[in-house]
């Protein structure tokens, strides 16, 4: 018998969601965008930027999954902060 798909999911290597990553890596994409516009050489900076945020914000949407939605408040607070960003960001990107 195997026991190491069991020992993988055990309580000690369970991983965590972290949003805050995700809240600066959002700030650094909106502020390149704000102060650096839309289709300019800046675009090299925030393009990448807002990639890695959301590749970062998919991995930690099935870390939250695989914790039953279980999170303090402040990571709740960071989350929806992120998400918001994020969201501001794609607004000044098409335009809105």
């Amino acid at each position: 018998m195997n026991n190491s798909l069991a020992a993988e999911h055990s309580n000690d290597t369970r991983q965590t969601p972290t949003w805050s990553p995700m809240v600066v890596l959002t700030g650094a994409a909106c502020a390149a965008l704000r102060f650096g516009g839309v289709w300019s050489w800046w675009a090299l900076l925030w393009a990448p930027l807002l990639a890695a945020t959301v590749g970062f914000m998919i991995h930690q949407w099935r870390v939250l999954a695989r914790n039953h939605w279980r999170m303090g408040i402040i990571e709740w607070l960071l989350l929806t902060v992120a998400h918001l960003g994020c969201l501001a960001a794609v607004g000044l990107i098409i335009g809105l």
